[in-house]
C-alpha cells in the first residue's frame, strides 16, 4: 500500500480528498481515537492505520529474533549475562543522550551504572536516569495510569541534565507554548506542542488509555503511543528522552529484558529516518496515516534487534572457544579448580564488558570467595603472563589479547 503522502503529491485535490476518504473507510482500517492538528492548518486528523502485509510481517519477525536473541542469551555464562546487559544498558542511555545533544561519555555512564550496581551514593551524573533503567530491566516499575505517572518518569529520566529555564512550569507539565523546529538546522517550526496544559493532561491521559487497548497488537500501540507522545511535547525539553523510556517500558511486557534496549539505540543509528517519520506524520498531506510511522518505527526496532543477536552471537562463540582454552591450559593443569574460575570471570569480562578490565574485589564478588583469595589467585596468573594489571587505586585485571590469538 502507497503512503497517503505520497499520494498527496500525485493527484490534485479532488483525488486525493476521495482517496482519503475511501482510505479511512477501508474495512480493515483501524481508527485510533487519537487526533492530531497539522502546523498552520484549520482541521483536526483522527489517527489511523491500514493492518498491511508489511507491518504484520515487521511485527512477526520482530518476535522472532527476539526469541532467538533470548535462547543465545540464555546459552551464556551468568556473569556473561549480567555484563552484557549492563553493556548493553550502558549503550542505550548513551544513545538517548546523544540524541537529545545532551553531552556524555559510555565511560561516566558505565561508572555511574557500575555505581548503582554496587548500592555506592557517588552523585554521578545520570545516576537517576541509571537507576531508571536498571529497575525497568529488573522488573520494578509499572506502566503508567495516570498523567502524574509520565511526570514521575520525566523527573527521574532528566533528573540533573535540565536547565532550570526549561523545567516543567504547570501542575504537571508545562504551561506555555513549546516548538519543534526542522532538523535541517533551518529553524522552520514544523510543529507546534499543545497547549494549554489542561489539554496536555487531557491527551496524555487519551494516550494512556489507548495503550490499554488490548485490539491493537502491542508493538503496532508502542509505535503509535511514541509518535503521539511526541505530537503532545508534554514538557519544554526532556520529551525525546522521556518517549524513548516509554516506549521501553511497554517492549518489556513484550519483548522482556534484551528488547528493552533496542529503542535508542536503533532510533540513533538511523537518525535522519527516525526525526523525518515525524515531520511526515504531522504534515497536512499526511492527514493522520499511521502506516509510515509504524513502518519505519519497527524496522528501527527490528534493525537494532538483528545488531543485537549479530554481536551476543559472535561474543557467546569467542566465549566458548575462550572456556575451551582456559580449561586445556597446562599452565592451570594441578591447580586447584578456583583458578580456572577466575580465569573465566576475567575471561568474560573481557569480551561482554568494554570498560578496562575487573578487580578483585569484583571477582570476590561474583565468585564468593575472599579478597585475599582471589588477590592470590590473580598474582599468580599475573606471574604466569595469563593476564595483564591496568590502573591503580583499583587495580583492573584483563586476560592478556595475546592469550586467545596463541
Amino acid at each position: 500500500m502507497r503512503y497517503i503522502y505520497k499520494i498527496f503529491n500525485e493527484k490534485d485535490r479532488i483525488q486525493f480528498d476521495r482517496e482519503y476518504n475511501d482510505r479511512i473507510n477501508f474495512p480493515a482500517t483501524k481508527l485510533l481515537g487519537l487526533k492530531i492538528k497539522p502546523e498552520d492548518q484549520p482541521n483536526e486528523y483522527e489517527l489511523y492505520y491500514v493492518p498491511t502485509s508489511d507491518i504484520i510481517s515487521l511485527v512477526s519477525e520482530i518476535h522472532l529474533i527476539s526469541r532467538k536473541l533470548k535462547k543465545t542469551y540464555d546459552s551464556l555464562p551468568s556473569i556473561a549475562k549480567k555484563q552484557f546487559i549492563l553493556e548493553y544498558l550502558v549503550e542505550e542511555l548513551y544513545n538517548t543522550n546523544d540524541l537529545e545533544g545532551v553531552k556524555s561519555t559510555r565511560e561516566e555512564i558505565a561508572k555511574s551504572a557500575k555505581d548503582v550496581e554496587l548500592n555506592k551514593h557517588s552523585n554521578l551524573r545520570f545516576e537517576s536516569m541509571v537507576k531508571s533503567y536498571m529497575r525497568l530491566r529488573d522488573g520494578d516499575i509499572s506502566l503508567p495510569n495516570l498523567p502524574e505517572d509520565i511526570r514521575k518518569v520525566y523527573d527521574d529520566i532528566t533528573q540533573g541534565e535540565i536547565d532550570n529555564p526549561e523545567l516543567p512550569d504547570g501542575d504537571i507539565f508545562r504551561k506555555d507554548v513549546t516548538y519543534v523546529l526542522k532538523k535541517s538546522g533551518s529553524g522552520k517550526v514544523v510543529h507546534t506542542g499543545i497547549s494549554p496544559e489542561a489539554r496536555i493532561k487531557t491527551e496524555v491521559g487519551n494516550m494512556i488509555e489507548f495503550m490499554n487497548n488490548e485490539e491493537i497488537p502491542m508493538l503496532v500501540k508502542v509505535a503509535v503511543g511514541h509518535y503521539f507522545f511526541g505530537y503532545i511535547h508534554p514538557f519544554y525539553d526532556g520529551n525525546g528522552r522521556t518517549s524513548r523510556f516509554i516506549s521501553s517500558m511497554y517492549l518489556k511486557e513484550e519483548l522482556g529484558d534484551i528488547g528493552t534496549l533496542s529503542v535508542s539505540r536503533g532510533c540513533n543509528k538511523f537518525k535522519n529516518k527516525y526525526l523525518e517519520s515525524f515531520e511526515i506524520t504531522n504534515s497536512i498531506k499526511n492527514r493522520g496515516e499511521m502506516n509510515c510511522f509504524i513502518e519505519k518505527f519497527l524496522t528501527i526496532i527490528l534493525e537494532a534487534l538483528k545488531e543485537m543477536n549479530a554481536e551476543m552471537k559472535e561474543k557467546s562463540e569467542l566465549m566458548s572457544i575462550a572456556m575451551g582454552k582456559i580449561n586445556k591450559d597446562p599452565n592451570l593443569t594441578g591447580k586447584p579448580d578456583k583458578y580456572k574460575h577466575v580465569m573465566l570471570v576475567i575471561a568474560q569480562n573481557y569480551f561482554f564488558d568494554s570498560s578496562k578490565g575487573i578487580t578483585v574485589k569484583e571477582i570476590s564478588g561474583e565468585l564468593g570467595f575472599s579478597t585475599p583469595t582471589i588477590r592470590k589467585i590473580v598474582n599468580e596468573l599475573l606471574d604466569l603472563s595469563l593476564v595483564e594489571q591496568t590502573g591503580k587505586r583499583p587495580v583492573y585485571f584483563s586476560i592478556k589479547k595475546q592469550y586467545f590469538e596463541n
